[in-house]
């Protein structure tokens, strides 16, 4: 597992340099080469890298929890609810893996998200609050089903931060939620969910289990104002949703 401090990298690009092969007319020689030349690549020697290889991370829903069920007895039980693919914050909607140093912006280098990180907390969201069981459904706002509330939702924060106070990083997530009703497109209410965990140590695996574990904790936030937000506005509209 790679170090997270030796895992950032630095801005800059290098230019890769190479050279052509001529072939002129008087040199029939290097034709006989090329067949020659792609025997070796089927060797295997041309498939062969010493570029370090990308690790590749997801995030795990967040478990049911039966307090969270018991204390809801939901009342939004019969509605479907989307959620829209998030809006990110500038440089962060990326599959790199974002670090904050002061004021400065960076990446983990050879480690990535297993999708852009707008679609990585999309899933999470929708996993956890679908595991919960306080709706009818959860699902992708692409999905062929007819929510009758929208999640619309902004992220300031994802990403991890070194304070200089501690050698391991802290994950943080930060977003603004608005719960929209479909019918009228009226703004039903807006939440600002905010999370943070730092990491055990400064290793990948740790900083990416952070990010989980505050995910999570963003997740079951959500899941617990959107559904006593929905069961109230469908007390004022008299129990069901307009379509």
């Amino acid at each position: 597992m790679p170090d997270a401090g030796e895992a950032l990298s630095r801005a800059g690009r290098s230019a890769a340099s190479g050279s052509w092969l001529r072939i002129g007319r008087r040199k029939p020689l290097a034709w006989l080469m090329i067949p020659a030349m792609l025997l070796s690549a089927c060797s295997g020697s041309l498939l062969e890298s010493d570029l370090p290889v990308n690790t590749i991370y997801v995030l795990a829903p967040a478990a049911p929890d039966p307090a969270l069920r018991d204390e809801s007895l939901s009342g939004a039980a019969g509605i479907d609810l989307s959620i829209a693919r998030p809006h990110l914050a500038p440089g962060l909607d990326t599959d790199r893996i974002g670090v904050l140093t002061g004021r400065r912006l960076d990446y983990y280098r050879a480690v990535r998200w297993g999708a852009p990180a707008a679609e990585v907390l999309q899933s999470l969201l929708i996993d956890s609050l679908r595991d919960q069981q306080l709706f009818n459904s959860v699902s992708s706002e692409r999905a062929r089903i007819g929510g009758a509330y929208l999640l619309d939702i902004d992220v300031r924060d994802f990403q991890a931060e070194y304070t200089g106070e501690t050698a391991a990083p802290t994950a943080q997530i930060y977003f603004t939620a608005r719960l929209i009703r479909v019918a009228d497109r009226k703004l039903v209410r807006t939440f600002s969910i905010h999370a943070r965990r730092q990491a055990a140590r400064n290793r990948m695996g740790a900083v990416v289990g952070a990010f989980e574990s505050a995910g999570q904790q963003a997740a079951l936030s959500l899941a617990r104002q959107v559904s006593a937000s929905i069961a109230s506005d469908l007390q004022r509209s008299g129990g069901e949703p307009d379509f």
